[in-house]
């Protein structure tokens, strides 16, 4: 017997040579599908990650549960999948469930996406945007304002992802990629390795969802804070941010509005002990290793 292992490299080879060649040849075959994941958080007991094919000739078809390890990994090998579910996938992604969902009637996936790629060759790159090759260009400023407050001895207690406060006219600071839903960002004061939270935010054009401790008055409408009012122990405010650091990091998305310590750090600054109030400064990406892993289309072929 005459042994041919093929990894596929065309999406359209089960297509050409598929179904038909499969059912009606003497040939056997035996169809594998390996996934590998690095990087991922860590999840409560109550929640898991799960892989899944889409198509445009298939509904999100459900492929295993597992938790990540300690180290944020996940190895996976299947050799069950119909061959005809791996022809018509074009789409894999993971996604966070509930463990008690898992197998349930009609379980189906949730929104909360956190890697996901296109078959090409037989392969997915996952990653945790679509434009996760962007960060590493991608533009992030803040500047120290306090919008809150109109108390000008309070001036330096605010920091913003804003550019442009100099000119009169606040615009956008950050430009990045955009994540998948089961992500969010977050900003990040570090003083002597304590972190205080900016707040939460998908859109770095638009508020972000916290507004804990800044004052009455309108914030810009981007992501930042003051920090004015309801100190965490161990802080005074209102609160001199310069000498400290800033930061964006990578959180898992999970409906809480801000953190307490950053998981992913993306971008980072330190801010200059004589820093100008409205003057824009730069982060810099300081984080080269992002959540990703592939996924592969295997078939041997036994004559």
């Amino acid at each position: 017997m005459k042994r041919l292992f093929l990894s596929l490299i065309a999406a359209a080879f089960l297509s050409f040579a598929g179904c038909e060649y499969f059912e009606n040849s003497d040939t056997q075959n035996i169809s594998s599908f390996e996934v590998s994941l690095n990087g991922l958080p860590q999840l409560p007991s109550s929640l898991t990650y799960v892989g899944w094919f889409d198509g445009d000739d298939i509904p999100a078809t459900y492929l295993f549960d597992k938790d990540a390890d300690a180290n944020g990994k996940i190895d996976y090998i299947n050799t069950q999948t119909p061959l005809n579910v791996l022809d018509s996938a074009q789409i894999f992604y993971i996604t966070i469930e509930n463990k008690a969902d898992v197998g349930t009637p009609n379980f189906s996936p949730s929104n909360r996406v956190i890697l996901q790629g296109r078959f090409t060759k037989g392969a997915a790159n996952l990653w945790i945007s679509e434009n996760a090759d962007k960060f590493s260009s991608a533009l992030a400023k803040y500047a120290l304002a306090t919008p809150t407050d109109s108390d000008p001895a309070n001036f330096y207690n605010g920091l913003w992802f804003v550019d442009s406060l100099d000119a009169g006219i606040p615009a956008a600071g950050l430009d990045l990629p955009v994540l998948y839903d089961g992500w969010i960002y977050e900003g990040w004061i570090e003083v002597s390795g304590v972190f205080l939270s900016t707040g939460r935010f998908s859109n770095p054009k638009a508020a972000d969802l916290f507004n804990g401790f800044s004052g009455t008055l309108p914030g810009f409408s981007f992501p930042g804070e003051d920090f004015l009012n309801n100190p965490p122990s161990g802080f005074t405010f209102p609160f001199d941010l310069r000498g400290n650091k800033v930061h964006i990091s990578l959180e898992r998305r999970d409906g809480n509005t801000a953190g307490l310590s950053p998981n992913i750090v993306l971008f980072s600054a330190n801010i200059p002990a004589n820093a100008e109030e409205n003057k824009s400064y730069g982060l810099n990406y300081t984080n080269n290793i992002l959540p990703q892993g592939y996924a592969v289309i295997k078939v041997d072929l036994l004559e």
